[in-house]
């Protein structure tokens, strides 16, 4: 008796675990056949609540697998030159504890190709401080040389920070001794394996490139020349920092040959395909 009442006010099916619209979309996909009875039961009571007609039953189940199938946007970060500028004072403050001091113009000239480069702001092709001895693209990736201390890295690491876990943007940050570091502690093929796709895949900056010793473990080995020759044939996005070449203050085309003279011809031919070419000038801010 209590039982036909609970039918008669659209309760029934004691015993039945209610199911959402996913599951009754899931469950009206399979075949008949393939179907428990509890499976059935499930369905009755789903469309006995909601009254749907055959067709609106199609039309449902045809609509829920166009979602769950259907490809997802992508959607592309944006910020303008003025929001990112304004975003890497307060990250320089917050990470280095202090205020970023404007020098003069030459602290801005050095920034402006960087906020425009990753703002995909047009003014990047005209700025002072992009060389021109390789072709500029937003392709390319960056590679930055200046005096020592000048504030290449403190800069690089703002950037890094900014973009952390932004996909097409992000990058994550190595100096190049401790590259060399990480290497000599590969102690088997998977810790050689781990640190080839850490080293290979995604977009990475190496900071301080050119001053990093010969790595010693599986023999002699000139990292940053398989580094560098590999991602490139990955065509994975790379940022590099360096100094000018000792007794060449100023020089970038010595700078750029001292990569060949350090990691052979094919590497020097490929920085130009490479990066886009920023000098960081002025004095050292080390004291």
């Amino acid at each position: 008796m209590e039982n036909n009442q609970l039918q008669s006010n659209g309760i029934g099916n004691i015993g039945v675990t209610p199911i959402g619209p996913h599951k009754y979309n899931y469950l009206k996909s399979k075949s008949l056949d393939d179907l428990t009875d509890f499976e059935k039961t499930q369905i009755q009571t789903y469309e006995a609540k909601r009254n749907y007609s055959p067709e609106e039953t199609i039309l449902k189940t045809a609509d829920y697998f166009e979602k769950i199938y259907k490809p997802k946007e992508i959607k592309v970060f944006e910020i303008t030159a003025l929001q990112l500028y304004k975003l890497f004072k307060a990250k320089f403050r917050q990470i280095h504890g202090k205020k970023l001091q404007i020098v003069q113009n030459v602290t801005i000239e050095n920034l402006e190709p960087l906020i425009y480069y990753f703002s995909k702001d047009e003014r990047f092709f005209k700025c002072k401080n992009l060389s021109n001895i390789t072709d500029p693209s937003f392709d390319k990736g960056l590679l930055i040389i200046g005096p020592f201390g000048n504030g290449k890295t403190s800069t690089m690491k703002v950037f890094e920070e900014i973009f952390k876990g932004i996909s097409g943007i992000g990058f994550r940050g190595f100096s190049a001794n401790e590259v060399v570091v990480m290497f000599e502690k590969c102690s088997s093929e998977t810790d050689r394996t781990d640190f080839e796709n850490l080293m290979y895949k995604g977009t990475r900056y190496f900071d301080d490139v050119k001053t990093e010793r010969i790595a010693s473990n599986y023999g002699k080995v000139n990292l940053f020349k398989e580094i560098i020759e590999e991602r490139y044939n990955r065509k994975v996005k790379t940022h590099i920092t360096c100094n000018f070449k000792e007794g060449y203050q100023g020089d970038i085309e010595m700078a750029l040959a001292e990569f060949g003279e350090k990691y052979g011809a094919r590497v020097d031919d490929r920085m130009f395909e490479m990066f886009n070419v920023i000098e960081f000038k002025g004095k050292s801010f080390r004291k």
